[in-house]
């Protein structure tokens, strides 16, 4: 009788599997041929109020070999009331589903920054397909001329976008690199305001600058970073260890190549007195040009030309974000992360910000005056 059972037992189960799969239903899976990629998104904003967004999208079209001649790429534009509904319309352009897991640079036209530019954000973050290691930009004089841009060096198979950023390409102290994430985090926490690239589109859109930068706070109000701003901005947020610095006074003319470089700060509040930022900048490097004769014996004023200069540029820098109520390198954020919670502390440090002292002290260090002795 057991064996009976359980052999029915067996039976029953087997036959309940089989059911089982018999009524599932296929999965969404769908084969590479079905899908084309979208490597970049572009978003400008438009003075038409119903529509005011303008969706680019630039897809990666397939070749059989990378020495095909041809189109590499194309474009789908579309301007609606919102980004979804642009992408909704979009896919009915082309004949295979767009597939964004490859999309990894989200270029802003200017004119978005001037608006809320949160609802826009939000979107990015919302959907699962984007990555949020994705890299944000904006794009001058419109993010579409800049997705639509070729440079003569972009080749088959890549996008030269993803070499400015990816750090496997160009590396550079000029190019500033702010991840969807970071933008996202920026955004939505007090003491620490946005800075994102700005991408250029030059030559009948067959070059791309990228060596400026903009910074945006929470009243939607911009701060633009030129080379040596934004270089500066690189150092103080140890982005970069390799950066060249101009040296030119009376006395001494001449370009370093520094290849270690250190910040640090700390933020100093007391009652009844000045608040006060104290930065270290510790930097080694090597003389890489020179106006004039350069002497080996000479290393320490040329070591300390180097720092005075460096002094004053990030001085410069820093004086240049507080008189604009600007923060990219995130002191408030410091000021409440070491400081005990009041739901006080943003209040406290708007207040204290447009006082702060700043106490800069530079320390390079000139190794040689390079090969030529």
């Amino acid at each position: 009788m057991k064996k009976r059972l359980k052999g029915t037992w067996r039976a029953f189960v087997i036959l309940f599997i089989v059911g089982t799969l018999l009524i599932q239903s296929g999965c969404g899976f769908k084969d590479i041929d079905k899908r084309i990629f979208v490597l970049s998104i572009g978003v400008d904003h438009t003075d038409n109020e119903e529509k005011p967004y303008r969706v680019i999208l630039k897809l990666s079209v397939p070749s059989g070999s990378l020495k095909e001649s041809g189109a590499e790429y194309t474009y789908l534009i579309k301007e609606s009331e919102s980004i979804s509904t642009a992408i909704r319309l979009l896919k009915t352009e082309t004949d295979k589903e767009l597939d964004f897991g490859h999309a990894k640079v989200i270029l802003f036209g200017e004119e978005i920054l001037h608006h809320d530019y949160r609802e826009i954000m939000d979107f990015f973050l919302r959907r699962r397909d984007i990555q949020t290691v994705s890299w944000v930009g904006v794009g001058k004089p419109s993010a579409e001329d800049v997705l639509t841009a070729e440079p003569n060096s972009e080749m088959a198979g890549s996008h030269a976008l993803f070499n400015y950023f990816d750090q496997n390409g160009v590396e550079s102290q000029l190019i500033v690199t702010t991840y969807l994430f970071d933008f996202r985090r920026r955004v939505l926490e007090k003491g620490i305001d946005p800075i994102l690239p700005i991408l250029i589109a030059k030559e009948n859109n067959k070059r791309i600058d990228l060596n400026k930068s903009i910074v945006v706070n929470d009243k939607n109000e911009v701060l633009t970073l030129n080379e040596k701003q934004t270089a500066i901005y690189n150092l103080l947020t140890n982005n970069i260890e390799r950066l060249d610095i101009r040296v030119h006074n009376e006395d001494v003319n001449f370009t370093v190549a520094i290849d270690t470089a250190n910040v640090g700060y700390q933020l100093i509040t007391e009652q009844k007195k000045k608040p006060i930022i104290e930065m270290d900048v510790e930097m080694i490097g090597i003389i890489q040009e020179a106006d004039m004769i350069t002497n080996p014996e000479k290393l320490r004023a040329y070591s300390n030309a180097t720092s005075k200069t460096v002094k004053k540029d990030v001085l410069e820098t820093l004086t240049q974000f507080q008189k604009n109520e600007m923060d990219p390198i995130g002191f408030g954020v410091r000021y409440k992360a070491t400081r005990l919670p009041n739901n006080k502390r943003n209040q406290e440090w708007q207040s204290l910000y447009p006082e702060v002292e700043f106490k800069i002290n530079v320390n390079a260090t000139l190794k040689s005056t390079g090969v030529i002795e």
